[in-house]
Parts: structure tokens; sequence; C-alpha cells
């Protein structure tokens, strides 16, 4: 089951568009809006197989990152304990495994909007990458906590950016709008939790499996392909 999330009324942002490396950018190419958590594991699992195929060459569309905290405050926090959140997590661990990608998740599931907010700074210095990398690795890799201020510091400054700079930024709350913009976006256009990966015509909720993902991702630069695809997300 997919909880409902609040929904917003703001008029639809500019995505967070980062290009392939290598791409042309005068050949139109279909853009694949990812609506993630950093520390939802059907997001994690995701954005290492994508990232795997782009590094191997693969032809992988654009994303469009869109920042989806799980639960966000004053909601009450998910807690490792809950059922159904055990069972999700153990079935993510054993797709992992199968994959062979690391983790390793802390014994905690810690609020992120700081961690999102962090990433917005990051993506105007010019370094979102490395920090959207950095932040998932310390979380299901490094069993970091990204709830703390401190730990986001030292992970921003493991990948070069100013850490005192970013300590003031977060500090004064200056990405909150925009994270929070860019969740009622998404929940005003239908997005109910995460992962959910979206083309203009065809929509994927939810991790199901490394073969389903690559086959919503190879239809997606078809034209005409534009049957959704419904899975249950996380909220």
């Amino acid at each position: 089951m997919i909880p409902d999330l609040n929904r917003g009324d703001l008029s639809p942002p500019q995505p967070l568009r980062l290009r392939n490396t290598g791409e042309d950018p005068t050949v139109p190419h279909p853009r694949i809006r990812f609506a993630f958590d950093y520390v939802d594991p059907g997001s994690y699992l995701t954005h290492v197989l994508l990232q795997r195929w782009r590094e191997a060459g693969d032809a992988i569309p654009e994303v469009d990152w869109i920042p989806l905290e799980l639960r966000p405050f004053p909601e009450t926090p998910v807690t490792p304990e809950e059922p159904e959140w055990m069972a999700m997590t153990r079935a993510m661990e054993e797709a992992a495994q199968g994959m062979e990608i690391p983790f390793r998740p802390p014994g905690m599931v810690p609020r992120t909007r700081k961690a999102h907010e962090a990433a917005l700074h990051a993506l105007e210095r010019g370094c979102h990458g490395e920090l959207h990398e950095a932040l998932f690795r310390g979380h299901f890799v490094e069993g970091k906590d990204l709830g703390r201020v401190d730990v986001l510091v030292a992970l921003a400054e493991e990948v070069g950016m100013d850490g005192p700079e970013l300590r003031t930024v977060l500090g004064v709350d200056r990405f909150l709008p925009r994270v929070l913009e860019l969740r009622s976006v998404a929940l005003d256009t239908g997005i109910r939790g995460v992962p959910t990966l979206e083309f203009e015509n065809a929509r994927l909720e939810g991790f199901t499996g490394v073969d389903h993902l690559r086959a919503f991702v190879i239809r997606g630069w078809t034209p005409g392909n534009g049957e959704d695809d419904h899975h249950k997300g996380r909220e």
C-alpha cells in the first residue's frame, strides 16, 4: 500500500537537470524524472543501476532529480521496526546482494530534508553529482546519519565543497522553500511515493527488479510507448 502524501498547489518549477557526459546537446532526447529519497532502499538501488549502465556506455536518459522525503516534519519519522519497512528492507537487501551492490544501512531512518537542501546547494556550486553520490553512499554503505548537519558537512568536504559555507546555508534554511516546492509539485503531478520514475507518458513506481527497470528505461526512449507501470512506491 502506498500511503497518501500531503498535496500542494504550486506551479511546476524547473527540475534539477543533469546532462549525461558525452550527450550531444543538439539532439533532443527524452528525460526521466526520478522522485527519490536518500534513505529509501529502492531509490538507492535504482540510482546505482542507472549509474552502472551509464558508466558501461549504455544510453541512459538525462535525469531530473525530484527530492521527496519519506515522512517530512511534522509527520512521525519512519522507524526500522515497522513491519512493512522491515519486509521491504529485507527484500531490497536480497536484491542488492544478487546484484553485488553494497547495502549496509544504519539501524535508523533519519529525516532527510537537510540532505536534500545540501544537494540543492551542491547543484548551485556545480558539484551536485559528487555530493548526490556521497549522500547515498554515506547512508547505505557507510551507515552515516544523514539527519545530522555535521555529517552532511563532512560528506560535502570529502567531495571538495566548502564545509563552513554549507553549514551556514543549512542553518538559515536557504533551500528549504525549494525542497518544499519540489515536493508539492511532485505530489500534484500524481507521484505517490519513492522511487518513482517517469517519462512523458509512462511511470514506474517502486523498485521491482533490475529487468523491469531496464525494460522501462529502454522503452522510454521509444516514441509511442506510453503505457503506465504502476507498482508500489514508498512514502
